[in-house]
């Protein structure tokens, strides 16, 4: 795929090899996009995550976010958007967007993207692990009637899953903000604690 092609007007052709690399990678991964076979991450296809407000994808000013916090124009979003399956998530005013319940105990696809618009990654203090390295964990455990919703659940990398579970701390979310207060025995007064790295 990286090999030098012929042109339309038959002049030899000028890109340099790294041109034709990037090229050839473009190629693969179109090629890819085109099957029905994909891996997954978490339980999701391959796939871009971007969060931008409404007014700034519809006139192309502003910025977006991706999953992983890069910034990118909200004219670049308008692109993304020209090929793509676009799954909308309105936030509400709370940040809040869905709620299944107690109809089930794993977290839809709908409420983990919510969660990722949310949370951006790991959303325990100081945690920078993205949202394909997480998991969704129920604030209220789904067993003590926890629901399954975005006001209930946030996203943990697996050690500080564990971690959450072993040692007790309790989680609440607040405006959109997960706050999380360690045991006693880590901090007697049990201040909250949030992810300064996080939205």
């Amino acid at each position: 795929l990286a090999a030098r092609r012929p042109t339309t007007d038959g002049e030899p052709e000028t890109s340099t090899a790294p041109q034709r690399q990037a090229d050839a990678l473009i190629e693969l991964c179109d090629r890819a996009r085109a099957t029905d076979e994909f891996p997954t991450t978490a339980g999701e296809p391959p796939h871009v995550t971007v969060t931008i407000n409404w007014d700034a994808l519809r006139t192309g000013l502003g910025t977006a976010v991706l999953d992983y916090g890069q910034l990118i124009s909200a004219g670049d979003a308008r692109r993304l958007a020209c090929d793509c399956k676009l799954i909308p998530v309105i936030l509400g005013s709370d940040s809040e967007p869905l709620d299944v319940g107690r109809a089930m105990r794993t977290v839809p696809l709908g409420i983990r993207r919510a969660l990722i618009a949310r949370d951006g990654g790991c959303s325990y203090p100081g945690c920078d692990r993205p949202p394909g390295l997480c998991a969704a964990h129920h604030t209220r455990h789904w067993v003590d009637l926890g629901e399954t919703s975005v006001a209930n659940c946030c996203l943990l990398c697996p050690a500080h899953h564990q971690q959450v579970h072993l040692q007790g701390w309790d989680i609440t979310i607040h405006g959109g903000r997960v706050e999380f207060r360690p045991p006693a025995i880590i901090d007697p007064d049990r201040r909250p604690l949030t992810n300064p790295l996080r939205r």
